[in-house]
C-alpha cells in the first residue's frame, strides 16, 4: 500500500512538472538491448570496379574501370556503391562549397547504363533509403535508383549533417542547428535546435533520430579555445518541440525506439539511454 502511494505521488510531481514547465520529461534509464548503430552494411558489390583518379593541367577525372570498360568522371575523388537497383558511381569534390560539379551514372546488374547525371554543385553520398539515393552538402538530393529523377531542397542556413526519412515524411539538418520537416520533399516546418558559436565552429554537428512519435536532435558545436555547446532535444513527429536536455558528453549518432533515446558517445562509443514521458 505504501509503495502504491510512492509511485501515485511520482506519478503526480510527473504531471504536475509536464504540466507548468515543459510538455516533457527526458530521464536517463537503463535498458537491456541497446540499437546496434552504424552505417548500412550495402550488399557486395558483384563486379570488380578499379578507380583511377587523374589529375592533369586540363583538370580532375576518376576513371572507373568495370570489366574492360571505362566510365569518366570529373572529380577529385571518386567512389561507387552497389545498391539493390544496380551500381552507382559517382565523382566530384566532397566538402567544396565552391566545386563546379558532381557527375554520377548508374549501371544495372548487367553493367548497361540505366542513366547519368551532372549536377552543377558539390554534393556527397548520405545514405540510401527506400529505393533512393540521398545525397546532400549544401542542398539535399532524392534521386530515384531506377529512374535518375530527382527532388530536391536546399535550406540556406549551413551545411547538411543529417537527413532522415519516415514514410512521406523528411527530415534534414543543417551546421546552423535547424531542423527542417519535409513532406512528399516539400517544406512544411523549420525549427532551430540551438545555435552554434558565432564565428569559427570547429565542430557543428547536427544529427536526427526518427521514431513512431518522436524526432530527437543531438547537437555539438565546438569553437576554437575549445568550448562545447552540446544536448539532447526531443519533439513530435510535426516538429513540436517537447523537451531539451544538456549533455556531459559529446552525443555522435541518436536512435529512437518507441518512447526511448539511445545516445552514442562521440569518443568512447557508449550508449546511453533516455526515456521520454509525455501527455503528447
Amino acid at each position: 500500500m505504501a509503495l502504491r502511494k510512492l509511485l501515485l505521488g511520482v506519478v503526480v510531481v510527473i504531471l504536475i512538472y509536464v504540466v507548468l514547465f515543459s510538455r516533457a520529461l527526458i530521464i536517463e534509464t537503463k535498458v537491456e538491448n541497446m540499437p546496434r548503430f552504424g552505417e548500412v552494411n550495402f550488399k557486395e558489390c558483384p563486379a570488380k570496379i578499379e578507380i583511377k583518379e587523374v589529375r592533369d593541367k586540363i583538370g580532375n577525372y576518376v576513371n572507373f574501370i568495370i570489366h574492360g570498360k571505362t566510365y569518366t568522371l570529373r572529380g577529385f575523388f571518386g567512389e561507387y556503391l552497389y545498391f539493390p537497383e544496380g551500381i552507382f558511381l559517382m565523382a566530384g569534390y566532397p566538402s567544396d562549397p565552391y566545386a563546379p560539379n558532381t557527375d554520377m551514372v548508374f549501371l544495372d546488374s548487367f553493367l548497361n547504363k540505366k542513366w547519368e547525371r551532372c549536377l552543377g554543385r558539390s554534393v556527397w553520398f548520405k545514405y540510401y533509403h527506400d529505393g533512393k539515393i540521398i545525397l546532400g552538402d549544401g542542398c539535399v538530393y532524392w534521386i530515384e535508383a531506377e529512374t535518375g529523377n530527382f527532388k530536391y531542397f536546399c535550406p540556406k542556413t549551413g551545411l547538411i549533417t543529417d537527413v532522415k526519412e519516415r514514410g512521406c515524411l523528411s527530415y534534414v539538418a543543417t551546421a546552423e542547428g535547424y531542423v527542417y520537416l519535409l513532406r512528399e520533399y516539400k517544406i512544411e516546418k523549420g525549427t532551430r535546435v540551438a545555435k552554434p558559436w558565432k564565428g569559427e565552429n570547429l565542430r557543428a554537428l547536427v544529427k536526427v533520430g526518427v521514431g513512431e512519435n518522436y524526432i530527437a536532435v543531438i547537437y555539438s558545436f565546438v569553437n576554437p579555445p575549445g568550448d562545447e555547446k552540446r544536448g539532447l532535444c526531443v519533439y513530435t513527429r510535426n516538429l513540436i518541440k517537447l523537451a531539451c536536455k544538456r549533455l556531459s558528453y559529446t552525443p555522435g549518432q541518436v536512435a529512437v525506439v518507441n518512447n526511448i533515446i539511445f545516445v552514442k558517445d562521440f569518443y568512447t562509443g557508449q550508449i546511453r539511454a533516455y526515456r521520454v514521458y509525455s501527455l503528447l
